[in-house]
């Protein structure tokens, strides 16, 4: 093997011993840094799916450090683009949460829809049972008061803590944002050159199908869940649901999970009309079906299938499979794995029908 000591090719056992020493190496280096590993896979999902907006971004700069201040700057405005929604759904919630806390307070408990109170006497009857037994409900004597207390600080403390690994993720994921997009040339390069040298010329066309996967995950999943939300934002305003930004914006976060919109908007739909607001609710239910409907079985399967060669069904396990396994950033990371194979199906089916 080129480059042994004294130019002398490396014995069966020198080659069997190196790549293990590299597999050791490598699966050590993956168990020390495996609580990073989510933060680096998301920079590197960013980084492809904005490469595009990025060199755009990179033209308007000049000088010996433009990809320095490039990177620095497009950093900041995907942190501002990440961060900002979160804080204001943070501060919605905590709002929310104070009100549902001073309803559940109150003795007499929520109001019974005057509808199920009319048409359904003995559901109203059973709704407010159900409520006096709820925990906490009852006199207000001091165990149950601390027993609340004691709730409410575990499940703050949960909350707290949810949070904080949420923003140190992030916080990691946009610094290695950054080197990504500071490095980005090299880092292509680097990794054509060690994957062609590991596994032949034939690797880049892989590379090439995972990295059209990656980009067609994020624009099918990512903008059709925006635009899912912002549709939806302006049907809760037009009901009459309280905070429909907000509600629009979760409605976005659910339908990026196949098959989870249904709750956002199915949840709006049961809250109007446990305000009375029938005809708002069963807008609602409508138009959320049918906005789920036309971009999950129209607009996302051809902006991802199109773009990652992929049918719907290996989208759809995609998702669902890197989710389950991956976690969030699954739902990119998926697809991209079913490219991958898909590609080597092609190649390898190709290859076998040349040689018949």
């Amino acid at each position: 093997m080129p480059g042994a000591p004294g130019g002398a090719a490396a014995s069966i056992p020198q080659q069997v011993a190196r790549y293990v020493l590299i597999v050791a190496l490598v699966g050590l280096g993956a168990w020390m840094l495996h609580r990073f590993l989510p933060a680096l896979c998301w920079a590197v999902v960013l980084g492809i799916a904005t490469s595009s907006v990025y060199d755009r971004w990179l033209a308007r700069f000049a000088g010996r450090r433009r990809h320095l201040w490039a990177a620095l700057t497009f950093t900041v405005l995907m942190g501002v683009v990440l961060i900002a929604p979160l804080i204001y759904g943070a501060f919605a919630a905590a709002r929310e949460a104070i009100s549902l806390m001073r309803l559940y307070a109150d003795a007499e408990g929520p109001p019974v829809p005057d509808w199920v109170a009319l048409h359904l006497p003995w559901v109203a009857d059973w709704l407010r049972e159900m409520w006096e037994r709820a925990p906490g409900r009852g006199a207000a004597t001091p165990s149950a008061l601390m027993h609340s207390n004691s709730t409410v600080i575990e499940w703050t403390r949960l909350v707290g803590i949810q949070v904080l690994r949420r923003a140190s993720t992030l916080a990691f994921t946009l610094l290695t944002l950054f080197f990504v997009y500071l490095n980005r040339d090299e880092l292509t390069v680097s990794v054509r050159r060690v994957t062609r040298r590991m596994f032949g010329p034939s690797v880049e066309p892989l590379l090439a199908h995972v990295t059209a996967a990656i980009r067609a995950t994020v624009d099918g999943v990512v903008l059709v869940a925006v635009a899912e939300g912002a549709i939806m934002g302006v049907v809760y305003a037009a009901a009459g649901a309280s905070h429909p930004v907000l509600l629009g914006a979760l409605t976005g976060v659910f339908a990026m999970v196949p098959f989870a919109a249904p709750i956002a908007f199915g949840t709006v739909a049961l809250i109007l009309a446990a305000q009375s607001a029938i005809a708002a609710a069963i807008t609602v239910a409508a138009i959320g079906t049918l906005v789920l409907f036309v971009a999950d079985h129209f607009v996302r399967p051809f902006i991802i299938g199109g773009g990652a060669r992929l049918p719907f069904l290996w989208v759809l396990l995609g998702i669902l499979g890197g989710i389950e396994t991956f976690g969030l950033v699954g739902i990119f990371l998926g697809p991209a794995l079913m490219a991958a194979l898909c590609a080597l199906w092609r190649n390898w089916s190709v290859q076998e029908s040349a040689s018949q």
